[in-house]
């Protein structure tokens, strides 16, 4: 443990050092900072970092907690006298240059002792010079599961609580590896599960697979063909989606599938972007398949924009949740004039609208004027942040009884009693307040969530 956190050092510092230019990051101040990780941007191709603007699993779950913030910070009621702050990093949708960036939740543990103290040197001055790292309380995310897994295994050394909003691989469920990790989704089985009982209600018993390279993909897929061979479905050929793959690899894929031309039905289980070019390689080859897929695909309709034909006939797989209205109110009534604050929103605004503030003709556009879909975990984002902010204020209650500020029990937090006697513990409603109704925050049994159905009928 200590060389590990040992070499953790080492290579802050040399990132202190050998930075590039400047990295974006959403900052917040607040008595207490929550750390946050979102897919601002989709993964980069082989020879970048990051891609486009990710518009509703980066941007708008990324406003989600900037909303859920701004919303505890005026609850005369949540957390009285103690402000949350935020430190937000952008993941590029990737778990190698999520883990880089997650670093920065870990300086201030590192710059610290175990008692939360700066090292002070022979001669009386701290360690570290200028301005002491942030502490981060907590962390909300990541997103994709292979990211909170790299993030889950870093964090955990300095016991700092994690929250994500989206990440469901069953690997998340083992204590004993990710005993600082919590998420407001249910583990992939009950998808996996769902997805065999489709299969088998359509007597669809001879089928092939693709899954996304990574934990998400692997260990849903795993899940899947357990449950397939337990009701007698055969699977024709799994396929695999690698990380950085281009066209002609996607169209690969869809020839493999059509090697086994008895197996007219793929099940999915990949991430949004795999699910669109597979999806698009389809079209090209004039290829068809009846669909089975997981909530990577789900519901959202910029999956099948362009590819329309190839996924007619497709079910897909979300995980129920509600839309919040006064969050479609928030984000319609955002732009780059009165959103300073998120550093991405200009680059979200000029991609959004195909305009540029070079050529100055940004202004004429408002997210009031076009469709405004809400992204499906919005819900699930908006309830970490609640669910973290609520063990906050019993923590509060608990060790600090007779003020409203942080007293020093809280300062640091001790995330190791956090996570276990509060986090694990908390419970609230929709409102932010009393029993939150089943499902909306898993217990440690992780109960089963009513999942939702989406079909795309064939055109006649």
């Amino acid at each position: 443990m200590g060389s590990l956190l040992a070499l953790l050092a080492l290579l802050l510092l040399w990132g202190a050092v050998a930075e590039g230019p400047a990295k974006k990051v959403l900052t917040l101040d607040g008595d207490l900072v929550l750390g946050g990780l979102f897919p601002v941007h989709q993964k980069g191709g082989s020879a970048e970092e990051c891609g486009p603007v990710n518009e509703h699993r980066g941007i708008q779950r990324l406003e989600a907690m900037l909303f859920a913030l701004d919303r505890i910070n005026s609850d005369p009621r949540l957390l009285p006298g103690v402000r949350l702050g935020a430190h937000i990093l952008d993941s590029c949708s990737k778990d190698t240059h999520a883990l880089e960036q997650a670093l920065d939740f870990v300086r201030a543990s590192l710059s610290r002792g175990a008692d939360g103290s700066r090292h002070i040197c022979p001669d009386g001055s701290y360690a570290t010079h200028g301005d002491a790292p942030t502490a981060i309380t907590g962390v909300i995310g990541g997103s994709y599961s292979d990211v909170s897994i790299q993030v889950a295994n870093l964090l955990r050394l300095f016991q700092i609580p994690q929250i994500s909003y989206a990440s469901t691989s069953a690997k998340l469920s083992d204590k004993t590896r990710y005993d600082y990790f919590a998420r407001t989704v249910p583990p992939d089985f009950f998808q996996a599960k769902a997805m065999a009982e489709i299969l088998r209600f359509f007597n669809w018993t001879y089928v092939s697979t693709v899954a996304s390279e990574g934990d998400y993909g692997e260990t849903g897929i795993e899940a899947f063909e357990l449950e397939a061979r337990a009701r007698n479905i055969c699977v024709a050929t799994s396929e695999k989606v690698g990380r950085a793959m281009n066209r002609a690899a996607f169209e690969g894929v869809v020839r493999a599938l059509l090697q086994k031309p008895s197996a007219r039905v793929a099940v999915l289980f990949t991430r949004s972007e795999d699910a669109r070019e597979l999806l698009a390689a389809t079209q090209r080859l004039n290829a068809s398949f009846t669909w089975v897929a997981s909530d990577g695909w789900g519901a959202l309709e910029s999956v099948v924009a362009g590819s329309e034909g190839a996924a007619e006939g497709a079910i897909t797989i979300e995980l129920a949740s509600y839309p919040i209205s006064d969050f479609a109110s928030y984000f319609r009534s955002l732009d780059p004039w009165n959103n300073s604050r998120n550093p991405w929103f200009r680059e979200f605004w000029e991609q959004r609208f195909r305009c540029s503030f070079r050529q100055r003709d940004c202004a004429a556009h408002s997210l009031q004027a076009v469709p405004f879909e809400q992204e499906s975990k919005i819900m699930f984002v908006v309830n970490a942040v609640y669910a973290m902010a609520h063990a906050l204020h019993n923590m509060h209650r608990a060790l600090c009884p007779n003020t409203t500020r942080l007293c020093d029990a809280m300062q640091p937090v001790n995330g190791r009693r956090l996570y276990k006697d509060f986090v694990l513990n908390v419970k609230f409603d929709g409102n932010g307040a009393g029993q939150c109704p089943p499902g909306c925050w898993p217990s440690e049994g992780e109960r089963e969530q009513a999942l939702r159905f989406h079909y795309l009928a064939k055109k006649t």
